[in-house]
This record gives structure tokens, sequence and C-alpha cells, in this order.
């Protein structure tokens, strides 16, 4: 008997090891089962920072909040990852830290290239980076706040990093912007999101760009693999369009919508013989005692 039990256990443990790095293990309950170059596709709206001290440093010009779409195939939208909803899933963010650094004339246009870099105003929070938190909650049963009528209002940020109904879910990943488009801006701060945009500050309508990398949270094992231009992770690409203030969500306060779709690159984690030995340990216990009672 003990025998038969025995063979049916190493059959058991000889299973695991080769189905093992076939299976995505998953970090979080957010779990993705396939690899590749995938975009990330998430909006929202942007603010004027509150950040109007006169204080030593570089202010905060705005900060953002919303919610992640979907992740999907790069070129093919149909092969989806991750959707909203999934599971239940609701993704939200907070893009906050980001100071105008340089505001430059575009010849011929309008337009000015505003370059921008983490905020330096110790007082308000800032740490010299832009940053971009995500965050996991329940769609349903969750608190996943609108922006218009009765929605959250960008007066309800609390501290530098937290907003009401947006950062009160588990942390997912925690992005920071980093250097690797251009040099330097014309100060020689290093510069890590150039915009293109109708004013002479943000948020206004234009578009941008940065690359980030996934500096904390559970949902990097996914995503640190430095795949991008100058090692970074993400390879991101803003779209901002002006809101009316008379419409209920330029009442609360917000002055631009964004929308960001993200390049990025899936790794899929392999669990090592690291993690089949308590595995092992805990069948061979259960087998020893077993024997015992046989």
């Amino acid at each position: 008997m003990f025998k038969s039990v025995l063979n049916k256990g190493v059959a058991w443990l000889c299973a695991m090891a080769i189905a093992a790095p076939a299976a995505a293990t998953p970090l979080a309950p957010f779990a993705l089962h396939s690899g590749g170059a995938v975009e990330i596709k998430f909006s929202g709206y942007l603010a004027r920072s509150g950040d109007t001290s006169g204080a030593p440093g570089l202010r905060e010009a705005s900060f953002g909040a919303g919610y992640m779409t979907s992740i999907h195939e790069l070129g093919n939208p149909a092969n989806q990852l991750w959707r909203s909803g999934q599971d239940n899933q609701s993704i939200s963010f907070m893009m906050y830290g980001a100071a105008d650094a340089a505001v430059l004339p575009v010849a011929g246009a309008s337009a000015h290239q505003v370059v921008g870099t983490g905020c330096t105003h110790l007082a308000f929070g800032c740490d010299g980076k832009i940053h971009l938190d995500f965050y996991l909650d329940k769609l349903n049963g969750g608190t996943n706040p609108g922006f218009g009528i009765g929605g959250l209002k960008a007066s309800q940020r609390q501290g530098f990093n937290r907003l009401g109904g947006i950062t009160d879910g588990a942390l997912l990943m925690r992005w920071e912007f980093v250097p690797g488009l251009a040099a330097a801006s014309p100060g020689g701060t290093p510069a890590t999101f150039y915009q293109q945009l109708s004013g002479v500050t943000s948020p206004s309508s234009g578009f941008g760009s940065y690359l980030a990398r996934c500096a904390g949270g559970p949902a990097c094992g996914y995503f640190s693999n430095g795949m991008q231009q100058a090692g970074a992770d993400f390879y991101g690409t803003n779209t901002m369009t002006s809101i009316l203030a008379l419409t209920a969500i330029g009442q609360n306060g917000w002055a631009a919508r964004l929308s960001d779709p993200v390049i990025a690159q899936v790794s899929l984690g392999q669990p090592g013989t690291g993690m089949l030995l308590p595995i092992g340990a805990a069948m061979l216990l259960w087998m020893r005692r077993r024997r015992q009672r046989g």
C-alpha cells in the first residue's frame, strides 16, 4: 500500500515539475497568462496642481487620475490579456509629481514644447520624480468614483500621492518616469516627460511621451524587463484634450482629458525548484504519517 502511495506521490511531483514552466504564477489577484509585446490602455483626467508655494524647488504643475481599461497584444486588440471588469477587477491610477522644467516655442506654430521633470518642492512632498501608481480594486463592491456629476473632485486630493476613491485599493504597481528620450532640459535637469501643448503650462490640449520603469508592486514581476528604449520598462504616449470649465467634469476641477496607450513587454515568471521543495516536503510528511497509521 505504501509503495503505491509513494509511486503516486512521486508521479504527482514529477507532473508538477514538468507543468511548472508552462504556467504563469499569479503575483496578485491580478494575473496575466500570456507574454510578449502588449499595449496598456487607460484614460482619465488632469487637474492643475495646488502646489502654489513660493518655497525653493520646482513646483508640481499637474496631477491626474483615472482607470486602466485593457491590456492587449500589441497590434491585435482582439487578443486581450486583461480588461476592466475581468474577475470583477478595476484598476485605478494616480499620476503626480510632474513639473514644467522648460517651455519652448515651436517654430511656425502656436504650440509650445513643455519639457517636464519631477518636482522638487520638498514641502509639498516632491521627490524629483514623476510617478504613476496603479491600484487594484473590485469593480462591483469597490470604490470606483466617476468624474462627472456627483463624482470625484480634484480638490479631494489628500497629500502628495493620495486621492479619495482612487488610491484606496491594493497597490498593483508603481511607475517612475525616467530619462532616455533626450539628454536633458535646457536648464540641464534630466527630462522625463515631453509634451507639445496648445498652452504654455500643463494641463492643456496636446500630446506627450515618456519612458518609465516599474519601481514597486507585485505586477512589476510581469513588466520589469528593461525592454524599451534606454532600458525602460514602458514607453507611453499621451493625448490631452481640454475640458470646458462649465461642464460637470470641469466644475469638479478637472482641466483636460487624458488617454494613455503604453507599450510594454510581458514576461511570465517561472517557479524555480525552490518553490517545489515545500510541496515535496509536505507530500513526504503526509506519506510518512500514512505509513505510520498503516
